[in-house]
């Protein structure tokens, strides 16, 4: 239930709000159950193909559904009931984790494509309905921790989950990890059937036509300033972040030659400080005003961009991890505050639509500049290319900060 008085703190709000608890811990083993899974497919991919053209492939097609069914999970969160959706698609995503098992042969692998683009797709449902439904069991000023307590999740995960999937799969063998996957859905499942509060529904009826409530959505958030602010903010500070891990990836078994695991460190680090800072921060970003949580935002991505320039100059691998780590001290505080100001800029009516579509931005955003800095890499270099990357988050911090030095990001769409 939500409480009398903002919480604190992020442990305090997860402590003393049950429903919310419930609905983190489902988000929690579900998002363990994707790292085990994403493990397996690439091991299996490898073992069955031996190219790394397929693993690519796999990966391109786990961000194709957010860019093709993100937005219209949006409009079917506002349109049904939320909680059903979220436990149709826990039910649906048990189902197609156990179906790539059939997939568990040279002939067979072929399946691998389809069965990811479809877990994706229903990923992407999931998503835009849980985003619709989980913010109204916390307070309006409770935002900021309902993003970081969503985002902590990725990020402990981020740090471990790789790895403990990777030694499990060592022990037992890929095949249990799909097993270990689906069982995480219907843990999911059950705990959210538990919860009942909230606003499940939203403001669309489902006599308009979907093509018509998708138009409002797009609508309202070119119509309402800080909405529209906020996803062309993300949009740039995307193009810059995607293209950073693929650097990353460079710089840690080319570069560095930390070996094949060698990206595992800077997950670790990344995981590491990134679940520290919002552990440590939430509570004072909730606790400041909407007009400095909107200049952290701006702040956010200025020292990001700062930290990434110089990381492929020559240096230590302990002093590029080092400026790794502070990339993402700063990163991690984006995250909440500008969800904080995303959800308060937005009515519970059109909540699944515009959330859906600022996950659509990123994805698109994080896929294009993957593949365009893979492309430059061997034409620019690992030092000028980070160099460019960090220009472009730093260049979209100070614009934020010179378009919103007093909006205090309160505006309701539609008022």
């Amino acid at each position: 239930m939500v409480t009398a008085s903002p919480a604190p703190g992020l442990l305090p709000l997860l402590s003393a709000n049950r429903d919310f608890r419930l609905l983190w811990l489902g988000n929690l083993v579900s998002v363990c159950g994707g790292w085990f899974s994403a493990v397996a497919v690439f091991a299996m991919v490898y073992a069955h193909s031996g190219g790394a053209l397929a693993a690519g492939a796999t990966l391109a097609l786990r961000y194709l559904p957010g860019l093709l069914v993100g937005p219209w999970g949006g409009v079917l969160a506002d349109r049904a009931d939320r909680r059903l959706v979220m436990l149709v698609c826990d039910g649906l995503l048990a189902a197609l984790a156990l179906t790539f098992l059939l997939a568990d042969s040279r002939a067979s692998l072929w399946l691998v494509y389809p069965l990811t683009f479809a877990s994706a797709a229903v990923g992407y449902v999931f998503q835009a309905a849980r985003s619709a439904w989980m913010p109204s069991l916390v307070r309006d000023d409770e935002y900021v921790l309902y993003s970081a307590a969503v985002q902590v999740n990725g990020m402990v995960f981020q740090a471990v989950g790789g790895l403990a999937g990777a030694a499990v799969i060592g022990l037992v063998g890929w095949r249990w990890a799909f097993v270990v996957n689906a069982a995480s859905f219907v843990l999911s499942l059950v705990l959210t059937a538990r919860v009942t509060a909230g606003s499940r529904r939203g403001g669309g009826t489902t006599r308009t036509p979907w093509l018509a409530s998708l138009r409002e959505g797009l609508r309202v958030a070119a119509r309402t300033r800080l909405i529209a602010a906020l996803l062309c903010l993300e949009a740039a500070f995307c193009l810059g972040l995607g293209g950073t891990i693929t650097v990353m990836t460079h710089l840690a078994l080319r570069v560095h030659d930390l070996g094949d695991g060698g990206t595992g460190w800077f997950y670790a680090v990344q995981g590491v400080v990134g679940a520290l800072v919002l552990l440590t921060c939430s509570g004072r970003l909730q606790r400041a005003s909407p007009h400095v949580r909107l200049r952290v935002v701006g702040l956010s991505c200025l020292l990001e961009g700062l930290f990434t320039i110089p990381l492929g100059l020559p240096s230590l691998p302990a002093v590029t991890l080092l400026l790794w780590g502070a990339a993402a001290a700063s990163d991690v505080v984006y995250g909440p505050t500008a969800m904080g100001a995303l959800l308060s800029a937005t009515p519970d009516a059109l909540r699944g639509r515009v959330t859906s579509l600022w996950s659509a931005v990123a994805t698109a955003s994080l896929a294009a500049s993957a593949a365009a800095a893979g492309a430059l890499l061997d034409v620019l270099g690992p030092r000028l290319l980070p160099a460019l990357l960090g220009t472009l988050m730093a260049v979209s911090g100070v614009a934020w900060l010179a378009l919103f030095p007093r909006d205090d990001g309160t505006a309701k769409a539609g008022r």
